[in-house]
């Protein structure tokens, strides 16, 4: 709806035509940190079931307040809140704080709620607001947040290693819920085609054109692939590319020849798609993972552009989980990278790695072999299951209105 600062509501006039008088809504603050696409896109799917929830509260007015591919997807999806603040606290965390808490000092809000956004959280909490965060991976940190010790509650979405953490931890303000996701379904007799699903790449430590080559490198060994496969394959079973993505930048700068290659699309459009092809080639983040466990028919989890990436594949193959993923040492032949090292120490290693590739034509043949291989064995018929399902069937899945009960539980506390 835009930036609305002045909101209020009226109850209506009195019988002898005269106003009501004004009552301010309670303000709700809303965040999602810029690391990838989960955290907007958690915010997105709670957003309506939390304006469902607050009507038993009287007028509340929900502010959005973000940056970078956080606010791509606001525009993508229209979603429908109340005011809209392009915030950015990390190109500039000494400007954007102080216009953060020029925001925060203007509206006043009840509660703060961050989709993991540590720098929001501490602001808000300099302010004296009550801080709720939502945390997708309390199991990954290396260590945990004075500011989320500080939050009046942690919601933390399951995954393995969460209630340990929690009991290690000694977290008495964390409580879990299912991870977002769509019901499970798959399409029987899925199109031939094969969808490439970047997700959310973007990372405001990454330089743009990092993760802008990526999916060059990727994009250009699939279509590669896909001539292959199809050329090993009769005409009745002939696929064509699907390229989604969920990040401007991305999308316009994947094909320079092609400004059509790639498009971003709502999530519930993407959801349709991994359920009606036959093969999804997806990073993954944690969003795709439950997604892909959702709906997809087959699955290829591509290259890891960080450690979280790496780490929850990891975790998910050590469950005992059939999932195919392809790691950088297999395309380059070099030395497995350590996920286990510090964040800036991994990129780097990621960015030689991704380096080398490009520069290497033996690589890019490495590359678009595998690929070549998983939409070959996925052509073949086969008995098994949908692949990661295990994560539905372990954890269950949620549409956001748990995490909208218990955000309605503590400004309930506070208000």
């Amino acid at each position: 709806m835009g930036e609305n600062l002045d909101l209020t509501y009226r109850n209506g006039t009195d019988k002898d035509n005269h106003a009501m008088p004004t009552i301010e809504p309670i303000n709700i603050v809303c965040n999602a940190q810029p690391f990838g696409g989960g955290p907007g896109a958690t915010l997105m799917a709670v957003m309506p079931y939390l304006r469902n929830r607050l009507k038993s509260l009287g007028p509340v007015a929900l502010h959005y307040v973000g940056s970078s591919l956080t606010m791509d997807f606001q525009k993508l999806t229209k979603a429908d809140w109340d005011g809209s603040h392009h915030i950015d606290l990390y190109s500039n965390p000494d400007i954007g704080k102080k216009e953060l808490i020029s925001l925060l000092q203007r509206l006043k809000p009840r509660l703060v709620v961050t989709s993991m956004d540590e720098l929001v959280a501490a602001a808000a909490q300099s302010a004296g607001i009550p801080v709720v965060i939502i945390d997708l991976l309390l199991w990954f940190w290396p260590s945990i947040s004075p500011h989320w010790r500080q939050a009046e509650m942690v919601i933390a979405a399951e995954f393995y290693g969460v209630q340990e953490r929690i009991i290690s931890e000694n977290m008495d303000n964390v409580v879990t819920v299912p991870p977002l996701g769509p019901p499970p379904r798959t399409t029987v007799g899925p199109s031939k085609d094969i969808l490439l699903n970047f997700g959310g790449m973007v990372n405001p430590l990454m330089p743009k054109e990092e993760y802008i080559a990526y999916a060059r490198l990727i994009y250009s060994a699939a279509k590669r692939a896909l001539n292959l496969r199809n050329a090993a394959l009769p005409k009745s079973q002939h696929a064509n590319l699907i390229v989604l993505v969920a990040s401007l930048d991305v999308a316009r700068g994947i094909d320079p020849e092609d400004p059509e290659a790639a498009r971003m699309v709502l999530p519930d459009e993407a959801l349709e798609l991994m359920a009606s092809v036959e093969l999804v080639c997806c990073t993954a983040g944690l969003g795709n993972l439950y997604a892909a466990g959702a709906v997809a028919n087959a699955v290829l989890l591509l290259p890891p552009l960080h450690e979280g990436h790496a780490i929850q594949t990891l975790l998910v193959k050590k469950a005992g989980v059939p999932v195919d993923a392809v790691e950088w040492h297999e395309i380059t032949g070099g030395t497995p990278i350590n996920y286990y090292n510090g964040s800036l120490e991994i990129m780097d290693d990621v960015s030689k790695a991704q380096n080398e590739v490009i520069s290497s034509v033996q690589a890019q043949k490495a590359l678009a072999d595998r690929l070549l291989a998983a939409m070959l064995h996925s052509a073949a018929p086969s008995a098994q299951g949908p692949p990661l399902r295990k994560l539905i069937t372990t954890f269950g899945q949620d549409n956001g209105d748990a995490m909208a009960a218990r955000i309605v539980d503590v400004l309930t506390k506070v208000r």
